[in-house]
């Protein structure tokens, strides 16, 4: 399944970097957030690809969603998929935007991939093995590693936004004890975690639970851990026909009694 999916998120960043080389199309959604073509083609790519190797598995998309196309609700096994996260990254010409891609079972995220075609990396994750690799300009995966999350340093490295200031997620980590900051786009904070270089995402603001499983099955796979603000692992899945996520905290390390979730 995981080079499936692979292949499917290569395949729609070659899509995505097709459309920025040409000039992106640009209008607003429902919710006031941007969409371009290269999110609609990147989208129609990966349906294509799932309906075809797994065609009994439903999928929840944000496109989909957009045009009133997905269930009402997901349980047992569905895809979720963001064909192009941060797309303000990609309108803006920076590189960290991805193409995010996750298999949900049990309301957990067990299988995911994240791509950043802009940048040629590629992170999979399932069960307990996590692995990053670089893509070449033909669209191979060289260089693969295994990755995972480090301990806490005795000053962690907190990741925030690149493009969005919240001031909830702001005043979160302002309690923290002596720690660092670095501004990261998209879905490539999950990313650094696993990696192990960072130690603590927050984001106090609902997102979509296609904005973060791919990166989550990710961090999970390498050793991490997605928590709400109520200490548990966050849930997939559940009845909202929104598919909107709670406020979550994801670490490298899970948390002890100075860094728990509900102090801060």
């Amino acid at each position: 399944m995981i080079e499936t999916l692979e292949r499917a998120a290569i395949a729609a960043g070659r899509e995505i970097l097709a459309v920025r080389a040409a000039g992106a199309k640009i209008s607003i959604k429902s919710d006031r957030t941007p969409v371009t073509q290269a999110d609609k083609l990147a989208e129609a790519l990966i349906l294509k690809r799932l309906s075809e190797q797994f065609p009994g598995v439903p999928v929840v998309a944000e496109e989909m969603a957009e045009d009133g196309k997905c269930p009402s609700s997901a349980h047992a096994s569905y895809f979720l998929v963001d064909a192009l996260d941060g797309t303000g990254d990609f309108i803006a010409g920076r590189n960290e935007f991805t193409v995010n891609i996750a298999l949900i079972r049990d309301f957990k995220p067990v299988a995911g991939v994240v791509y950043a075609p802009a940048l040629g990396r590629i992170w999979a994750g399932a069960g307990p093995r996590a692995q990053a690799g670089e893509v070449t300009p033909e669209g191979e995966i060289v260089a693969r590693r295994l990755i995972r999350t480090r301990r806490r340093p005795r000053t962690p490295v907190a990741l925030i936004s690149l493009s969005h200031r919240e001031p909830e997620t702001q005043a979160w980590i302002e309690k923290m004890p002596a720690h660092e900051i670095e501004h990261v786009g998209s879905s490539l904070k999950f990313c650094l975690l696993a990696e192990g270089k960072a130690d603590v995402y927050p984001r106090l603001v609902c997102l979509k639970q296609w904005d973060i499983a791919a990166g989550d099955a990710v961090l999970r796979a390498a050793g991490g851990v997605t928590l709400g603000l109520d200490g548990e692992p966050l849930r997939y899945g559940v009845d909202n026909a929104d598919f909107g996520c709670g406020r979550f905290i994801s670490w490298g390390e899970a948390p002890d009694r100075e860094f728990a979730v509900e102090d801060a």
